[in-house]
């Protein structure tokens, strides 16, 4: 396994959201993000190879949480 991408992704999460949930069994990555970060982490993740397999966007709080997987 190949920790180095999982860290990247993780710190990338991390730089724009507080609430990001790590399930390293599966490579996948649960976060909550604003907006207007959305389109940066999601073309920041792909490029990294993580695929978007859910989300849901919250329109009180205009956020979308997400759930991207490492393909």
């Amino acid at each position: 396994m190949d920790l180095f991408l999982p860290n990247v992704a993780g710190s990338l999460c991390e730089e724009f959201s507080d609430f990001v949930l790590y399930d390293h069994v599966n490579n996948s990555i649960l976060v909550n993000l604003e907006d207007k970060y959305f389109g940066i982490v999601f073309r920041e993740l792909k490029k990294l190879r993580y695929k978007m397999i859910f989300s849901t966007r919250i329109q009180k709080s205009n956020s979308i949480t997400c759930t991207f997987i490492k393909v």
